[in-house]
């Protein structure tokens, strides 16, 4: 082959991939397809939102407005918002359309400016760098859902990771009629709703929390079908007890938080006190037993404390345990990495056996575990400087239960009593027909802490999809909690015993020199194997 003919055939081989790209390209901005291989599937629609955005019955119109030339991280957000419309509307039948528009609050864009503040969609204001010189600018990163004269916003897309729950859940609000009914029991020292601000968020997008306040022999209103127990520290009357068993008689799911004992911190020696909630009878006779100790586990959060100079530090504290064995086979926690939870009690599994129902674990405690019982010593020294004698001591335990789901029908705590009555002035009759065992299969998740959603200690973002998750889980909502999944953190480093530390360590310092100077040593002998090879030729 001489020299023009090699060129031509380079040529020709040239044109060939050219027109291959440009075949691909056209194909693929006709024929969407793409390979996921994030864990969590970040950028594949869920069954679920599929299902939602297909069940649309009129045009829907997403208004988009993302402004240009956004910074680091933004700057590849606007292609990642397009491309997940686009499946939505692939998947919509024809009724899901969007726009994009870009507003600048400059010159003409200063209508569109106007036009998604009107829609919520307020600016941000961002450092970019233009002619080597930093500037602020005014960005917009939203968009409106417009369907059947109702409108939906997000006001500011952060990340793709949210995405679609958000893009869902706004649908899901639109095409519904009715939101869900989520009552929580008032009074009793359980936790304050109103403090609960991103829990209340997260929630009321979907569901209408309503308070009970039961008393006066009232019942939980039968519209209400999840119900929510938080943590009373103070003891719950036998008449309101009634109500809650009969309205799980009557087919009702309820989360229990409960929690065992509290920390006192008013003394120099901070000790746990045991919380006499009056519920234990009642959870017994449904199969379940919140034992009355204290967790601890070497796999723990922290706390910050001042050093001896002066200097905050932040120090592992056990009564702290991070959790990282979640029941992930429930498909509403797969993605929970872990859940930080405070001054928790262990659940005892075995109290369900025999009464007809199952159960299974939900949270369980590493297996470096161990557990205080009887007199509750919470102080921080004395997990100081612990010898290796004291750690095995102290944590010799594998995983204790500590947060719980039960599924099937319960028998009532009440069956073949005389129902126990409010005699408070005001109280009227009790009008509800009494129930001895459950209509049909309802649903329960215990958790032996009621601490770890306390937002004012700002609990890791983990702790408040778990509870999310926990509501949506009893509330037949299990297809959205996948979708929220994806947003999780970073799974956490798990404890690691001192045997594999030191093989880490040692292996790290060992085995690479080892690796260079074989290598070294085989080559030096095929050389000297090759220089006496010449010599002897």
């Amino acid at each position: 082959m001489n020299k023009n003919e090699t060129k031509k055939q380079a040529i020709v081989i040239a044109v060939i991939a050219i027109g291959i790209l440009i075949a691909v390209n056209i194909i693929s901005s006709t024929v969407f397809t793409r390979i996921d291989l994030t864990k969590n599937k970040t950028y594949t629609l869920s069954p679920i939102s599929k299902q939602i955005v297909g069940n649309l019955d009129d045009k829907m119109v997403v208004k988009v407005f993302f402004s240009d030339n956004l910074p680091p991280p933004y700057n590849n957000l606007r292609t990642q918002v397009k491309d997940i419309l686009s499946d939505y509307r692939t998947y919509s039948n024809g009724n899901l359309n969007y726009e994009f528009y870009n507003p600048t609050g400059e010159g003409e864009n200063d209508e569109l400016s106007k036009e998604a503040q009107k829609y919520g969609i307020q600016p941000v204001q961002m450092q970019v760098t233009e002619k080597d010189k930093f500037e602020v600018k005014a960005a917009y990163m939203g968009m409106v859902f417009l369907y059947g004269g109702k409108q939906e916003t997000i006001p500011f897309i952060q990340s793709i990771g949210t995405l679609e729950y958000d893009i869902t859940t706004k649908i899901k609000t639109l095409i519904t009629t009715q939101k869900i009914k989520i009552g929580y029991l008032q009074g009793s020292g359980s936790v304050d709703m109103s403090k609960l601000q991103q829990i209340s968020k997260g929630l009321s997008d979907q569901y209408e929390l309503v308070p009970v306040t039961l008393g006066l022999n009232k019942a939980i209103p039968d519209d209400i079908k999840t119900f929510m127990v938080l943590g009373p520290l103070e003891a719950v009357p036998e008449n309101q007890k009634y109500m809650i068993d009969q309205f799980v008689m009557r087919g009702g799911n309820v989360l229990w938080l409960i929690q065992k004992v509290t920390p006192n911190f008013q003394q120099q020696i901070v000790l746990g006190e045991p919380v006499e909630n009056n519920l234990d009878d009642l959870l017994l006779n449904y199969g379940i037993k919140v034992n009355a100790d204290l967790i601890r586990d070497l796999q723990c959060g922290q706390v910050t404390v001042q050093s001896q100079i002066g200097f905050p530090i932040s120090v592992n504290y056990p009564y702290f345990p991070v959790v990282t064995n979640i029941n992930r086979n429930i498909a509403a926690f797969a993605g929970i990495q872990s859940v930080t939870l405070s001054f928790v009690s262990s659940i005892d599994l075995n109290a369900a056996q025999g009464k007809g129902i199952t159960s299974d674990y939900l949270l369980q405690t590493s297996d470096k575990s161990g557990k205080a019982e009887g007199f509750f010593l919470l102080n921080l020294e004395q997990f100081n400087n612990m010898t290796q004698k004291s750690v095995d001591s102290m944590f010799n335990q594998k995983g204790y239960v500590v947060g719980a789901a039960y599924t099937g029908r319960f028998k009532s705590f009440y069956a073949g009593k005389t129902p126990p009555s409010d005699t408070t002035t005001g109280s009227g009759a009790i009008t509800i027909e009494q129930l001895n065992e459950s209509q049909k299969d309802s649903k329960m998740i215990v958790i032996g802490d009621a601490d770890f959603i306390n937002e004012e200690q700002r609990p890791p973002k983990d702790n408040i999809t778990f509870f999310l998750n926990a509501v949506e889980y009893l509330a037949d909502d299990a297809g959205l909690t996948q979708i929220r999944g994806k947003e999780t953190s970073d799974p956490p480093i798990e404890e690691t015993s001192e045997g594999s530390k030191t093989f880490i360590k040692y292996f790290n310092i060992i085995f690479p020199p080892a690796i260079i100077l074989i290598i070294g040593l085989i080559v030096w002998q095929r050389r000297k194997s090759r220089k006496k090879d010449l010599m002897s030729s």
